[in-house]
């Protein structure tokens, strides 16, 4: 019976990798809920722009076409902010992409031990077997 030392490391880096690709998810998710909120933000703004153009086009009173340009600065604000959050996702994604392939990596490596320790094993318990079916057909030879 082959029992590798190192299994409850084995099982512990398995676990580990399985938190980090939960990790890695949630911050996909959350990538991705940040890039929707730029781009509805770049779609707001957008569509203030067209409403300014519009706006002026159709000679609408001074004093409300004099209410966009405060609020399209602060869309613009809004859409850098939400951009720097995209940028901070990125990386949060990376920076789990990479411990989870650093934690993939620790894993195969004792994985590739364990194989090497079960053929050693199998070779030895072949060896083991060897020896013994020789040693009874030479018992076995010396009594006739």
């Amino acid at each position: 019976m082959f029992a590798f030392r190192f299994d409850t490391l084995l099982d512990q880096r398995r676990h580990a990798e399985d938190a980090l690709q939960l990790e890695l998810a949630e911050a996909r998710q959350a990538l991705a809920a940040e890039q929707a909120a730029w781009r509805d933000a770049k779609q707001a703004i957008n569509q203030c722009r067209r409403d300014l153009h519009r706006a002026q086009q159709e000679r609408f009173r001074a004093d409300e076409i004099l209410l966009y340009p405060p609020y399209l600065e602060r869309l613009q604000q809004a859409i850098e902010a939400q951009a720097r959050r995209v940028a901070a996702a990125e990386r949060r994604v990376l920076q789990k992409r990479h411990a989870l392939v650093e934690a993939m990596k620790k894993r195969k490596i004792l994985e590739k031990l364990r194989e090497k320790h079960a053929r050693e094993h199998q070779r030895g318990e072949a060896a083991r077997e060897q020896r013994a079916h020789e040693e009874a057909a030479a018992q076995q030879y010396q009594r006739r």
